[in-house]
């Protein structure tokens, strides 16, 4: 059993971290840590190791690339690089766009202007990151009738009951 030993947040976040990976049992982390199985049992137990298919993904990406020549390995981390900034910015963009559309909830605008910010992010993303299942996006040209338009006001009433519902 290892000596008493006064934990930190981080080296807690650590043990955590590294249980998420998959990739070790408490026994492994308590010697790492230098640590009593118990101590590290009282910080995992119940944690799902959520990343471990992460894990097993990047080691196969890996391998795979391990069998290419340099210059294929650095276009590849190269497109994957630019791919994943481009996903990124349209998250972030939607994220943001979302926000600004929950602070007019209480203004009582209308959600035509959420609607029409969402469908710029997602058709630029489809013309940035091109026509996949994930990225396609099926707009209708259509202007909305005042009798099919609802305010924001509303939505966050029909959205808050279903909340309650589930």
């Amino acid at each position: 059993m290892a000596a008493s030993k006064i934990l930190t947040q981080d080296t807690i976040a650590s043990i955590v971290a590294d249980w998420k990976t998959g990739n070790f049992t408490q026994r492994d982390l308590a010697y790492k840590y230098k640590l009593s199985v118990g101590a590290v049992n009282k910080h995992t137990k119940g944690l799902d190791k959520e990343h471990e298919q992460l894990v097993n993904k990047l080691v196969e990406a890996k391998q795979e690339l391990s069998q290419l020549d340099e210059r294929s390995v650095h276009a590849v981390n190269e497109i994957v690089e630019e791919r994943t900034k481009h996903i990124q910015f349209f998250t972030n963009a939607t994220i943001n766009n979302l926000r600004m559309m929950e602070s007019k909830i209480n203004e009582g605008t209308s959600i035509v202007e959420h609607k029409i910010a969402q469908e710029a992010i997602a058709k630029g993303r489809e013309t940035v990151l091109g026509k996949q299942p994930e990225t396609q996006v099926n707009i209708q040209n259509n202007a909305p009738s005042q009798q099919s338009m609802m305010n924001l006001q509303e939505y966050a009433q029909i959205n808050a009951e279903l909340n309650d519902l589930v």
